[in-house]
């Protein structure tokens, strides 16, 4: 008789050893996925509200740089002296303008760095609905950073506080409101193109309207490429000033009055709001983010640019620079 011997099988298995070892690497890949995932949420959230804390001001240069490549000034040639006439000489009855708000008599303060004015054909703009259909009709616009309280709606009660800020404007006059044509056309019009006069900016008629919060920078910078292959300031001597009245460019020798510069380069700079607020605090006084001495001379330009992002820096402001070179398409640098 046979007796059957049933032998118990040995089972494998993980030893404690080997599974501590196994939980500690499990552990180390999770730690590591985590901070991956923590990196990357941080710099997705930080990259996301950068993007929509200037969002507004993106927009506002885009439509800055797109409106100045329309400007023009539609110049034309005339007698230096309708009475006594001596020579052929270029004319307008429009203007371009571009300066630190300062030469406008201006609180460097309240209105850092500069302005820039002129005219384009956009339509469209004009108050009454009968202009509705003229779709080049001529429009003035103007641009610049004022600090100041903001603009508060009639029912706003006046237990919310005022917000103070800096603020890009946009001065912008339809065309049957502006009186340029009124100062240029009448007797005293041809004495008034050859001044440095420029009383049709009335800033405060109509009220300059906000286009992009906390803008603490427009620096405005036209140019000429036409001659030579290095861009040739068109300014002033040794400042940001044009004016296309008085301008003492030349190519050739000659004058290049009542023209529109070929290029002009739009700077602006930029904070978030949150930086705003810790820096502004709702005070009536602008801080002094910006030095008085800044963007005065074009040769200083880049030093300056640099001055200014490293006080951003530190004073850990979050900021953004938005830089391009318009060409002005009406721009006609001839003879």
């Amino acid at each position: 008789m046979k007796v059957a011997v049933f032998r118990r099988r040995k089972i494998g298995g993980f030893s404690l050893i080997e599974m501590l070892v196994s939980f500690a690497v499990l552990a180390l890949i999770m730690g590591m996925l985590l901070s991956i995932t923590s990196v990357t949420s941080k710099a997705w959230k930080g990259t996301t509200e950068k993007m929509q804390a200037f969002e507004e001001s993106r927009a506002a240069f885009d439509r800055i740089t797109s409106l100045l490549g329309q400007a023009m000034l539609n110049p034309y040639w005339d007698y230096d002296d309708l009475q006594n006439p001596t020579k052929y000489e270029r004319a307008s009855e429009l203007q371009f303008l571009s300066l630190p708000m300062a030469r406008m008599g201006k609180d460097a303060a309240a209105f850092p760095t500069h302005g820039i004015f002129f005219q384009a054909p956009t339509g469209k703009v004009a108050d009454k609905p009968s202009f509705g259909n003229m779709p080049f009709l001529l429009n003035a616009y103007g641009y610049f950073v004022e600090y100041g309280p903001d603009e508060r709606p009639t029912w706003l009660p006046a237990s919310v506080s005022t917000k103070y800020r800096f603020r890009l404007k946009e001065w912008r006059v339809p065309s049957e409101n502006w009186t340029l044509y009124q100062k240029t056309s009448r007797a005293a019009g041809k004495s008034y193109l050859g001044t440095t006069s420029y009383d049709w900016i009335t800033l405060d008629t109509p009220a300059a309207k906000t286009l992009a919060e906390n803008v603490i920078a427009l620096v405005i910078y036209p140019k000429n490429t036409e001659s030579t292959s290095t861009a040739l300031s068109l300014a002033e001597a040794g400042t940001f000033v044009y004016n296309s009245r008085t301008t003492s460019a030349t190519k050739e020798g000659k004058n290049q009055k009542h023209q529109l510069p070929p290029e002009v380069e739009v700077i602006m700079v930029a904070i978030d709001e949150t930086s705003a607020l810790r820096k502004c605090n709702n005070a009536s006084a602008a801080p002094a983010l910006l030095d008085a001495s800044w963007f005065k001379k074009p040769v200083d330009l880049e030093d300056n640019l640099k001055r200014l992002t490293d006080s951003l820096n530190s004073q850990n402001i979050k900021y953004i620079t938005l830089r391009s070179t318009v060409k002005i398409r009406g721009a006609r640098w001839s003879q």
